[in-house]
């Protein structure tokens, strides 16, 4: 198949273009537009717009501003959190003289691959990128594909709307992540791993980079890793400014230099993926427990969290809360809890009007008793996403966030499928007309509903399936958006 360079290059929104300068225009900072009223304008004025980076606790942010957020563990075991709570870890003795790669050197002196992938399923380790899928399963798909080219994909596309949890793994933790890349390829038989990172992260960039020349001076990357029979190498592959490309068939095309597009399944990319052969695609936080699990074994890490939900799962708050930052959890807790107990509430006094959970799901303060947790979250209506929990207040009206919504999925849809191409754009139009008024009529709501539940029900990935469900959320959910 021939590509046709400029429409690859219009696709990505900065593909051809740089800015010395960057405003997020994304969600987290949206709904703490008050805060800083003039660093939010500019961000409306930027053109193309910056969506997230990563400063959700700093918001509204701008690429001038940087400081680290609160990082504190909330769990029985720290699996993560201290790895980032103390600042980067700046060379790989010094991951090493804390621990760090004996995963790795466990793997590779006493386990099959086969050994690999059962301790990972007795961990129940599940996806951390937002659908869930349990991480052993994944793998065990790909490893029994007997074909001698396979891929490993680290997806640091991190984009969610008030996510920075993979940006600090990845510019604190370089060797974390890359050391659990390592073990999943040599699990899954793959011989090369691809770390695609988003461009708004260029910390994350230059922190995997010099990890991975690292490991390759010491002998973890190339030919005979640690003089075993095993052979990895890594490479970095830097974002051009699309959101659907988190998609893990997205990213695939992107990496192979295409348009940022999902593609039907199946096949799954477990079957057929990268350059056509089978792909596993995991996300950063995924990866970072690997080396844990392995030291520790499948079991100790199963006995964290609750129910299907096992082990820890970082979160990040926005800046709306009293204490945001990145928490290191247990599953189990109720989203009260993380709202009050260790988020401290709204910052200034401020009331609660709703939370935005996991990109996409819309919380009312009257729902915050649901346990934080797969199936108990999705049986009202919520999804994990990477672990985002972005909370307004009566700054932001429910026709303003479905206005803003509308807006980020009218920029970000790919316009390969016609429910989120056309779903988006309409709704983002009805809201814009709505706005003048200050709220929907009866016939405008009908048809936002009528479009977003075809959005909803036939959209090709989980962007158009989402923030179709984030429309109806806020219609069900705030019925006050609709004028009497």
């Amino acid at each position: 198949m021939s590509i046709k360079r400029p429409e690859v290059d219009s696709f990505y929104s900065f593909s051809t273009v740089s800015l010395s300068e960057e405003y997020c225009h994304g969600l987290a900072c949206f709904v703490a537009r008050d805060l800083n009223p003039s660093v939010y304008d500019m961000a409306v004025r930027q053109t193309p717009p910056t969506y997230c980076l990563g400063k959700c606790y700093l918001a509204p942010s701008w690429s001038g501003i940087d400081a680290p957020p609160i990082m504190e563990s909330r769990s029985r075991t720290a699996v993560l959190i201290d790895w980032i709570k103390n600042g980067p870890i700046k060379s790989l003795d010094e991951y090493k003289a804390r621990g760090g790669m004996k995963g790795l050197e466990v793997v590779l002196t006493t386990m099959g691959p086969e050994d690999v992938i059962s301790e990972v399923e007795k961990s129940g380790l599940r996806g951390r990128g937002g659908a869930g899928f349990p991480t052993g399963l994944k793998w065990r798909s790909a490893y029994q594909q007997r074909v001698d080219v396979k891929y490993l994909v680290v997806n640091g596309d991190e984009g969610d709307p008030g996510a920075y949890i993979d940006r600090y793994l990845m510019s604190y933790a370089p060797y974390l992540v890359l050391e659990g890349a390592l073990i999943a390829a040599y699990a899954i038989g793959a011989g090369k791993v691809y770390v695609y990172i988003r461009r708004e992260y260029p910390d994350s960039v230059s922190a995997m980079a010099r990890a991975v020349e690292e490991l390759r001076s010491a002998g973890y990357l190339g030919n005979r890793v640690l003089g075993k029979d095993v052979s990895i190498d890594v490479e970095v592959v830097v974002g051009k400014g699309s959101y659907v490309a988190g998609e893990e068939t997205a990213l695939i095309n992107a990496i192979m230099g295409n348009r940022a597009e999902p593609m039907p399944r199946p096949p799954y990319p477990t079957e057929r993926g990268l350059f056509g052969k089978p792909t596993v695609v995991n996300n950063v936080e995924t990866l970072a427990n690997i080396s844990w699990i392995m030291i520790h074994g499948g079991k100790a890490y199963y006995e964290l969290g609750f129910s299907k939900s096992r082990g820890t799962k970082l979160i990040s708050l926005n800046s709306l809360f009293k204490r945001p930052g990145i928490y290191e959890i247990e599953f189990g807790i109720t989203l009260r809890e993380i709202v009050f107990d260790i988020g401290g509430g709204l910052r200034d006094g401020r009331k609660l009007r709703g939370l935005v959970v996991g990109s996409f799901s819309v919380v009312r303060p009257e729902e915050l008793d649901v346990k934080f947790g797969y199936e108990e979250l999705r049986s009202a209506g919520v999804f994990i996403g990477h672990g985002s929990i972005v909370a307004f207040d009566d700054h932001t009206t429910p026709l303003e966030l479905l206005h803003h919504m509308a807006e980020f999925g009218a920029y970000e849809s790919c316009g390969k499928c016609f429910p989120c191409r056309y779903g988006n754009a309409k709704i983002l139009d009805i809201a814009k007309e709505a706005l003048g008024r200050g709220f929907l009529t009866k016939s405008e709501a009908e048809e936002v509903k009528s479009v977003a539940e075809v959005m909803r029900s036939t959209s090709l990935c989980g962007f158009g399936t989402g923030m179709g469900d984030t429309y109806l959320h806020i219609l069900s959910k705030y019925p006050e958006v609709v004028g009497s």
